[in-house]
């Protein structure tokens, strides 16, 4: 699966989900695009998109990683974000998470000084490891590292 996939083909019911996510995979890596802001529809969107990406990356490789690289906005509702965490922790239980996460927040990102540490704990809260960086470079630099057992940011 080399193709991008986007939440904008997502057949969404009763209200439109704000935000974009766009990924594709490269080798064991899911390179995500994630357009802010974010409501809790996108969170819909995002796991629906993503479940067929993640079974192929798990049964091909076993362990993988993703990269998230967030444009425009970091920002998230309330509701977007526990509904991310559920979606995390089902991940966990079914034995398919990613490995490591590396979130790209560049600075001045519109609510990047106010939820990077939200997002550290609703990684830590998901048992998940994970770590924000400032660019991609860096990111997939961490990425290519030793596991790590614990997060790291």
């Amino acid at each position: 699966m080399h193709k991008k996939v986007s939440t904008n083909h997502y057949p969404f019911k009763d209200f439109k989900p704000h935000g974009l996510v766009e990924f594709y995979q490269r080798e064991h890596v899911l390179l995500t695009t994630a357009t802010g802001p974010f409501n809790e529809e996108i969170i819909d969107a995002h796991s629906f998109m993503q479940k067929d990406y993640i079974n192929k990356l798990s049964a091909d490789y076993g362990q993988w990683f993703e990269l998230v690289e967030f444009e425009n906005s970091c920002m998230a509702t309330p509701g977007a974000l526990e509904k991310l965490m559920v979606y995390f922790v089902e991940l966990r239980r079914k034995g398919i998470a990613p490995a490591k996460t590396a979130l790209v927040i560049k600075e001045g990102l519109e609510g990047g000084s106010l939820l990077s540490d939200t997002y550290c704990n609703l990684y830590k809260r998901a048992g998940m490891v994970m770590n924000v960086f400032k660019s991609k470079t860096a990111a997939l630099n961490w990425l290519a590292e030793e596991p790590v057992t614990e997060l790291a940011c």
